[in-house]
């Protein structure tokens, strides 16, 4: 049955017709917490240690693999008819896991282009943004670097100025902030240092463009009630449109929570535009198959790769997250 559904993904993903026809009216943009996505090489700078064939996780190549295939399959589920525009990761080790997630699977078909920098995570895990140039354009790149008053280091956020059809340019943010696994309020104050990064370049954006449109993904690993998330609605004009129709996107001791979130500049969810955000908010794929029994609390949680130091063969313990845009044209079309 799996790989029945595997190929009618494939069929799907790659069907040049229907591809035509979403082009220009209406397009996919999704964030994924991939957990982890290492090769197996050890890099001496980075404790990458756990994640090799020797190591306490005992991961190999042939995992690898399936890892890889396993996230083709969330981004072309995703996709529907039409394979996304963009897709913003986390926890990616390299370029190289990047370039073999395109080479390797049945994405090296679409010719997905990569942005990635290495960050100085202690863990080598950074953020990314896969995107498809016939789509769209990247017109600018930055990685901002988040400055911690602890001395440790976290993730860049990733800042990409894209282009799409009909001249619309989106300033797009890709996250992936200081962890909890310290303690939530231990961490808080690192959270809250991310924010006022993020909060800075986007008030830089707006003084030289009072009207720009800004499109906020990651993991932040927060709820949009929590401080740090308050403090960046609250210094920036953003609406948190991240209110999934699903119960959350990561499940910890049996609560489901929303970490993983889309926010959105005010002006773009109020003035015309050539491109809307259907139904104003983001959405959570959760498919059957992302997800398993949660035999110790209760109902169902996301199906992981490891538990523990166990291999489980799953593909994350995030759900991904994405919106799709409409064009009016397309809008329009679906009234009649």
């Amino acid at each position: 049955m799996r790989r029945v559904f595997t190929l009618i993904l494939s069929l799907t993903f790659f069907s040049k017709e229907v591809k035509s026809q979403a082009t220009h009216q209406k397009m996919t943009w999704v964030f994924y917490n991939v957990e982890n996505l290492f090769d197996v090489r050890d890099d001496s700078l980075t404790r990458d240690e756990a994640f090799l064939p020797a190591g306490d996780r005992h991961w190999t190549y042939g995992r690898f693999l399936n890892k890889l295939n396993h996230i083709y399959k969330v981004i072309a589920g995703v996709g529907e008819w039409s394979p996304p525009a963009l897709i913003g990761l986390a926890e990616v080790e390299n370029r190289y896991v990047l370039e073999a997630l395109l080479q390797e699977t049945p994405m090296h078909r679409l010719g997905y282009q990569i942005i990635h920098q290495e960050s100085p995570d202690s863990r080598g895990i950074d953020v990314a943004l896969l995107f498809r140039p016939d789509l769209v354009s990247i017109e600018h790149q930055e990685f901002i670097t988040v400055a911690l008053s602890n001395g440790r280091k976290t993730r860049d956020i990733l800042y990409a100025q894209v282009k799409l059809p009909h001249q619309n340019t989106v300033h797009f943010y890709v996250n992936h902030w200081p962890s909890r696994y310290s303690g939530t309020k231990v961490s808080e104050e690192s959270r809250k240092q991310a924010a006022t990064t993020l909060a800075a370049h986007i008030r830089r954006i707006l003084v030289k463009e009072p009207d720009a449109q800004i499109l906020v993904t990651g993991d932040f690993n927060d709820a949009p009630e929590d401080a740090s998330m308050q403090q960046l609605v609250n210094q920036v004009p953003l609406s948190n449109i991240s209110n999934y129709q699903f119960e959350g996107t990561h499940k910890h001791q049996g609560d489901w929570s929303v970490l993983d979130q889309w926010l959105v500049s005010e002006k773009w969810l109020k003035a015309p535009s050539t491109w809307v955000i259907e139904n104003g908010r983001g959405q959570v794929y959760h498919p059957s198959w992302l997800l398993e029994t949660d035999e110790t609390n209760l109902g169902f949680k996301p199906a992981r790769t490891y538990v523990g130091f166990q291999y489980h063969g799953g593909f994350s313990d995030h759900l991904p997250v994405f919106i799709r845009l409409v064009s009016p044209s397309r809008l329009s079309s679906l009234e009649k």
